[in-house]
């Protein structure tokens, strides 16, 4: 009888491998219908047995041992003992008998390595030592295929011990799954990793080159040893994870996702192996002996990486611990001062050189003088080496930045040394190695003679390209800045230099060009100054100061100390430094006693001399020939630099310099002239460069910077004529002549300078000068805005462009006031832009056909509830309510029709849509986050009330494409937890239309989006529950909508529609559902039994179901809501291995 059936698999094989243009549909589906049946069929060994004998059709060969996998999987507790038994010795030697195709053997070897797995459980591992003994004997003594053959038994058998993502599918819990494991590791990784060094050594006891057979051999042990060396070995935390299984699984998978080489933790079992002193030169060796071969020497230096990171109980003394470090720096020196280290390997020994520095750092402290200097010395050539190679990489705009990437895990590495030597104690082989570094940088970064830059791609697509060249090597500069910060004394009298030399070779290059044009050899000598100019400005940013995101801008300790040492030398003088600042305003090219000038700000000098420069070139119209990049960086450079320098607060600081305090402190006139020039460099890049938005940019954030932390010191930014002509100058400006975002940030910062004028220090009347100095800003804006507004024609003339440019720069004025916002102002700006708010329903609906427009509207909203309406009191809040709910209604009642049927506005819906989510959530935040110092007022409207208003109008819009955006998808979904969380009662009582609606999006969810919205549903639905079961609403309308949500979520989860990530929220929501509808939960579980066609299934489903409830009280309290999401675990783990829910 097998023989008829597996005469019909073999012709159901041959229609599904058949062309389309050879067979039906129909045929094909009749096919596949054969299969699926075959994969479901009950106790398939014998069939299958026949099938691997009789049958040579490679397809059915396959779905044979696939079948078998799965019957294992499902069966394994009904199998007898001897049955198991015979069942993997005749697959062993099935594949070692049987030439197979690839695919066919591997799953077959899968199949063993199952078997074995959980026989293991029963037996402590005896069987997987009967196999690996055999697999040994394999590899050893039979012929090459058959060694392969062996190799891939091991790593199927390791891989399903490694990877705990497949656990579950073997049916195993996670307890179980980490107790094999760790049996395991215990006993036999070890032998496996012996078994293959072993071989190794007899292989390399050879010369190259080796035989293709031996070559292929070799690749699968180095592979298998570093599967061992990468191994995720389990932990105490582990078993930490395992009773919190609410964090377990994505936590574990995350962290082998975030490294997927784990550090080599091993235990003292291992010491006899690892520390045997003939072990690293072994492995070094190997390496050696494959260098050449790409395919092998990628796995063997691997091997050395995590040798490198050695750790754990294995070291029982720091003795040993050093001993060993010893012994492989003295094999590392040895390999690298004899190589050229190649693109391909660099990657590896920086990452040698990270992880040593990571897990040995203290005994490399420790180290004997003479290994110590060495190891500075390989580590600095190394560094260099790599630095050299970077250039080239970029030089060719080569794709795989293999060098690039080395270098800055070498300047990783050289940040743990800084690190551990501190600033009190610095070595002077330490010094000299970090002078060779900086210097090979900057010579990377340099044009010849100073450097050895080459020509690149053409600077415009340098400039144009994304990522900006402070944002692509922000992580290198960084550390060069620490370098230059070790040698103060040698990197910054070179930086100020080179500065120097370049600034007066672009003077040179401006007076030619006044006189006649450039010819080709002239404007590529400018190209490659401008060039040099930017890269010296980034890497003086990035020694002067230091990044300091979230954090209070402050003076580097190393240059602090260095300016004090210069003045303590008689070095610098504070006449000669304040000259040199004055000589800025002035424009004199070289000030009194500049040589006695501070380095720093002799530096600062130079960059503002190139300000002038501009200035100068824009002046006699030569602006276009330079160079945004460069004038960009020098915009940075000054916000980085006024905000750690200018006006310092000497309580920060446990000892200050004489010279910068005396130049930049508060009230002193070197922090008045800066502040001056600066200002007047701002307007003047608004004035001449407005086609450059990268460097507008920017100038706005350097304004705003400089206007939001140092206003907190003084009150002088607003008083200084150069501030009073930038505003003139805003006023000024024609609309549309300056990019949107830059009129925003300019608002932004008028906005946040005036904040300095309440905080001045008892100042009577600080609130009068903020009042006159804020209607000096606003009352333009308003005034434009009421003409545009009071207009008779204003219909007519909305579509005209320049009446659109005005209302774009209104509407980003607008919204750079609101991001200005806080407690000391808010109440002004509010009752500005008030009575404009209630005026936008109108443009919304005049302007819905022009999207910039609209968009704008939306965000001012938005940003004004999110920085504006924690302040405001009840009155004001519910002002912002009614114009926020008038514009989002007008909004959608202009949308409505068209979002349906016009496809091309799709990606502008979504855009619309989450700016309307985005309002409605920070109105929602008002509820959990008042800081109104004044709440005597009644409140009538809540938050929570306007964002639910807000969703009845947006729902019929939020389409099933436009949910396909991600973000949106997110931001959607999370407003819907967010409300149920605060204001389950609010949500409960929605009217019957809005909550089926809103119901219908949560059930959506949980079908057709990824894991992080499945995981808001099942919140919500939770939230639900817990609401009808405190409140006793589950025989409520309410509570009947709820209702379904038990079925749909235990449906999800038995048919592993759910995420395995996601299994611990779907118990407690399923917990908290059966607590509120118990005889519904009852009458589900009967019918998953009476549905089940095999009377055993139906046992053991019925017996799943029992053990799931034993013990837990369905009183929704956190105790037996633990203990059901314990059972639920091992309920999932043991039903999936036998049920199929369709």
């Amino acid at each position: 009888m097998n023989d008829n059936i597996i005469r019909e698999m073999e012709k159901a094989a041959d229609m599904i491998m058949a062309p389309p243009n050879m067979v039906s549909n129909e045929q094909r589906h009749i096919a596949e219908t054969i299969f699926l049946d075959f994969r479901k069929s009950k106790a398939p060994y014998a069939l299958c047995r026949d099938i691997l004998e009789k049958s040579q059709n490679q397809y059915l060969l396959f779905e044979a041992a696939e079948v078998l996998k799965g019957a294992v999987i499902r069966e394994w507790s009904f199998l007898f003992e001897n049955d198991k038994t015979s069942l993997r010795q005749y697959l062993f030697q099935y594949i070692t008998s049987k030439t197979l195709p690839p695919f066919v053997r591997d799953r077959i070897v899968q199949v063993i390595a199952i078997m074995v797995k959980r026989a293991s459980i029963d037996d402590g591992g005896r069987e997987r030592g009967n196999i690996l003994k055999e697999v040994e004997n394999l590899i050893v003594n039979a012929e090459p295929n058959k060694k392969i053959l062996g190799c891939n038994i091991l790593s199927n058998l390791m891989q399903e011990y490694a990877t705990t993502v497949k656990s579950t599918d073997v049916g195993l819990p996670w307890e179980v799954h980490f107790k094999v494991k760790k049996q395991f590791e215990g006993t036999d990784l070890k032998r496996i990793f012996q078994f293959c060094v072993y071989l190794l050594s007899e292989v390399v006891k050879n010369d190259p080159p080796f035989s293709d057979s031996l070559m292929e051999l070799s690749r699968h042990l180095l592979r298998i040893t570093e599967t061992v060396l990468t191994w995720g070995y389990v932990s105490p935390i582990h078993i930490l994870f395992i009773s919190n299984k609410s964090t377990k699984i994505s936590i574990y998978e995350s962290v082998h996702a975030a490294d997927a080489a784990p550090a080599l933790k091993l235990s003292p079992s291992w010491s006899d192996t690892m520390l045997n002193s003939a072990l690293l030169p072994l492995m070094f060796q190997i390496y050696w002996k494959f260098r050449d071969a790409e395919h092998l020497s990628h796995h063997s230096l691997n091997c050395l990486v995590q040798l490198a990171s050695l750790t754990g109980g294995i070291f029982d003394s720091d003795e040993a611990r050093m001993k060993y470090l010893q012994d492989y720096l003295m094999s590392f020196f040895n390999m690298v001062s004899n190589i050229t280290i190649k693109s391909t390997e660099c990657l590896g020994f920086s990452n040698i050189a990270k992880k040593l520095l990571t897990f040995f750092v203290q005994s490399i402290m420790k180290l004997p003088d003479g290994m110590k200097d060495t190891l500075l010395d390989e580590f600095t050539r190394i560094t260099c080496h790599f630095c050299d190679g970077a250039t080239m990489e970029e030089i060719h705009n080569e794709e795989d930045r293999c060098f690039t990437d080395a270098l800055e895990n070498m300047l990783d590495a050289w940040t743990t040394i800084f690190q551990e030597l501190g600033h009190n104690h610095v070595e002077p082989k330490f010094l000299d190695c970090a002078q060779q570094v900086f210097n090979k940088y900057i010579q990377c970064h340099l044009a010849p003679p100073d450097g050895c830059r080459k020509t690149s791609v053409d600077l415009e697509d340098i400039e144009d390209n994304e990522d900006n060249d402070r944002t692509k090597f922000k992580e290198q500069l960084q550390v060069i800045g620490m370098f230059g910060r070790v040698v103060p004394r040698h990197s910054l009298p070179v930086l100020y230099k080179l500065l120097e030399d370049r600034i007066n070779k672009l003077v040179n290059h401006l007076q030619a060009m006044q006189t006649r044009a450039m010819n080709v050899q002239e404007s590529e000598a400018l190209d490659n100054l401008f060039e040099d100019l930017h890269w010296i400005i980034l890497v003086s940013g990035h020694i002067l100061c230091m990044d300091s995101d979230g954090e209070t801008p402050m003076i580097p300790s190393e240059i602090m100390q260095y300016s004090i040492d210069q003045h303590n030398r008689h070095e610098s003088t504070l006449n000669a430094t304040m000259n040199a600042i004055l000589a800025t305003e002035s424009k004199i090219a070289v000030p009194d006693g500049f040589e006695q000038c501070d380095h720093i700000i002799r530096i600062v000098f130079d960059v503002m001399k190139l300000c002038t420069i501009e200035d100068y070139a824009a002046s006699v119209n030569l602006a276009q020939f330079m160079s945004p990049e460069v004038g960009s960086s020098i915009m940075w450079f000054l916000k980085r630099w006024c905000l750690s320098y200018l006006l310092p607060v000497e309580n920060y600081y446990q000892e200050l310099s004489p010279t910068l305090l005396g130049c930049l402190g508060k009230d002193t006139d070197g922090s008045k002239v800066v502040v001056s020039y600066v200002l007047s460099k701002i307007q003047s890049n608004l004035y001449h460069f407005q086609s450059e938005p990268i460097l507008l940019r920017d100038t706005v954030e350097l304004f705003c910077d400089i206007a939001s932390v140092k206003q907190r010191s003084s009150s002088q930014i607003v008083k200084t004529e150069s501030m009073r002509n930038l505003i003139k100058l805003f006023g000024d400006l024609q609309p549309g002549s300056l990019p949107p975002n830059i009129v925003r940030g300019l608002c932004k910062g008028f906005v946040l300078a005036g904040l300095a004028l309440h905080t001045r220090n008892g100042h009577p009347d600080g609130q009068a000068a903020m009042n006159e100095y804020y209607e000096l800003i606003l009352m333009p804006l308003q005034q434009r805005f009421k003409h545009i507004l009071g207009r008779e024609d204003f219909a007519r003339i909305s579509r005209d462009e320049r009446t659109q440019k005005v209302v774009v720069d209104l509407l980003e004025s607008f919204i750079g006031i609101a991001k200005g916002s806080a407690m000391p102002n808010v109440i002004i700006l509010f009752h500005f832009l008030a009575p404009i708010l209630s005026e936008l329903p109108v443009f919304i609906t005049i302007y819905a056909d022009y999207q910039v427009i609209v968009q704008l509207i939306l965000e001012l909203f938005g940003q004004c509830a999110k920085y504006m309406l924690c302040y405001l009191p009840p009155l004001d809040s519910k002002r912002l309510y009614e114009s926020s709910l008038a514009t989002v209604q007008a909004y959608a009642k202009c949308n409505q029709g068209r979002l349906s049927n016009e496809t091309f506005a799709e990606e502008s819906s979504f855009q619309d849509l989450a700016l309307i989510l985005d309002l409605l959530t920070f109105i929602l935040s008002k509820d959990y986050f008042d800081l109104c110092l004044t709440n005597n007022e009644d409140v009538t409207v809540t938050a929570s009330d306007v964002s639910l208003f807000g969703l009845n109008f947006i729902l019929p819009l939020m389409t099933m494409d436009l949910l396909k955006y991600p973000s949106l998808c997110s931001q959607f979904y999370k407003l819907l937890v967010l409300v149920n969380d605060i204001y389950p009662e609010k949500v409960s009582n929605l009217p019957p239309d809005l909550l089926n609606t809103l119901l219908r999006s949560i059930e959506l969810g949980l079908t057709n989006f990824g894991s992080d919205i499945v995981q808001a549903c099942l919140d919500f639905i939770q939230g639900m529950a817990a609401f009808v079961f405190n409140q006793k609403k589950a025989d409520t309308a309410y509570g009947q909508a709820v209702r379904p949500f038990l079925k749909i979520v235990i449906d999800l989860t038995l048919s592993r529609q759910i995420n395995t990530d996601l299994t611990s929220s779907a118990s407690t929501c399923i917990y908290s559902l059966m607590c509120c509808f118990q005889e519904e939960y009852n009458m589900l579980v009967q019918s998953l039994i009476q549905a089940q066609s095999d009377p055993l299934t139906a046992e053991r489903l019925a017996a799943a179901f029992n053990n799931l409830v034993r013990n837990v009280k369905l009183t929704c309290e956190r105790s037996p809501k633990l203990r059901f999401r314990d059972n639920f675990d091992k309920f999932i783990a043991n039903v999936h291995g036998f049920l199929l829910v369709k």
